[in-house]
């Protein structure tokens, strides 16, 4: 529910936005450091500048390529390099406990690419399937896997095998489970013919938004109208992905991520698997990157206290909507 202060700050914008258009306005650039490289799981920034979406709302996208070379976006964003960054909830929320002052306004994934992967001979549909099976975790993610217990009130029976980036370990018969992302190794096996069951953290209990946008506080603070404009665009480019993942995958292709040699069919799958973790019920109600605040108060705070993170700021503190709201008026 809307309260005082949020309409109070949407009238602001809303001056503000009067302000910041107009035909003699020179273009305002915004800098995101993406947490990932310029292929299509970032088609939305590709889709908006391709189609004029940002430039219609006076704004120049400069977006900056992530990936696994990349050491932290949030420091990237703390060293004002980039106006905006884009990462998971937890690591906002860990750099926050670390002393930053981030505030998160919207949200990318609705739902947790991060899932379980099994073969249909031994398949694992819930945590209890879990109890114990040998699960295949990289680097850090045996955490996750304790949590999706605890939040399901289970022991962490399960045997622990370290695995790398490929699903070899479970086709080897090496573990029962693998950890994954949805947009990644189970496209590897459907590439091969392999037939795969795939459970997200989500469906196991483990509940959070990815690929959240955050900014500083005093970034928020005195570009609020940028921000509105930004989202807005953003926000028709995302939604355009989803009606049209061939052309999000072509633009990452041919021109964002021209230099990465990416293969366009791979792309085009990629494209088609992220529009469920894109789109659920508060999108459909509210629009693209919706973040909800009960949400978070709730089964997103409950998971992340299962992981041991105990001492969460208020919710009104790190996540502002108003942004959202905002960008929702035309």
């Amino acid at each position: 529910m809307m309260r005082r202060g949020d309409l109070l700050r949407g009238a602001a914008a809303a001056a503000g936005l009067a302000a910041f258009a107009g035909p003699a306005s020179a273009a305002t650039m915004v800098t995101t450091q993406l947490q990932w490289i310029k292929d299509v799981q970032n088609a939305g920034w590709w889709v908006a500048d391709a189609n004029g979406y940002f430039r219609s709302e006076g704004i120049e996208s400069n977006a900056l390529a992530g990936g696994p070379n990349l050491a932290s976006v949030e420091a990237v964003v703390a060293a004002g390099r980039a106006d905006i960054g884009m990462d998971q909830f937890e690591r906002v929320i860990d750099a926050n406990a670390a002393g930053a002052d981030f505030v998160i306004f919207a949200a990318l994934y609705q739902k947790n690419p991060a899932a379980l992967l099994s073969l249909p001979a031994h398949p694992v549909r819930t945590a209890r399937d879990l109890l114990g099976k040998r699960v295949g975790v990289q680097q850090g993610g045996k955490v996750y896997i304790d949590a999706i217990m605890a939040v399901n009130h289970l022991p962490p029976n399960y045997t622990e095998v370290v695995v790398g980036a490929t699903p070899d370990p479970l086709l080897q018969g090496a573990c029962d489970a693998y950890v994954c992302f949805v947009t990644n190794q189970p496209l590897q096996l459907a590439e091969r013919g392999i037939a795969s069951v795939v459970a997200t953290f989500d469906d196991l209990g483990y509940a959070t938004y990815t690929d959240c946008l955050f900014c500083t506080r005093d970034y928020l603070k005195a570009n609020r109208a940028t921000l509105v404009h930004y989202t807005r665009a953003l926000r028709r480019g995302w939604l355009e992905s989803t009606r049209d993942p061939a052309l999000a995958a072509h633009l990452a292709v041919s021109k964002y991520g021209v230099e990465l040699g990416l293969d366009e069919r791979k792309e085009l799958a990629t494209s088609r698997a992220q529009i469920p973790l894109l789109i659920g019920p508060e999108t459909r109600a509210h629009g693209m990157l919706w973040i909800d605040k009960v949400r978070v108060a709730g089964p997103i705070y409950a998971s992340l206290r299962a992981t041991g993170r105990t001492a969460l700021p208020p919710v009104d503190r790190l996540v502002d909507t108003s942004i959202l709201s905002a960008a929702s008026r035309a």
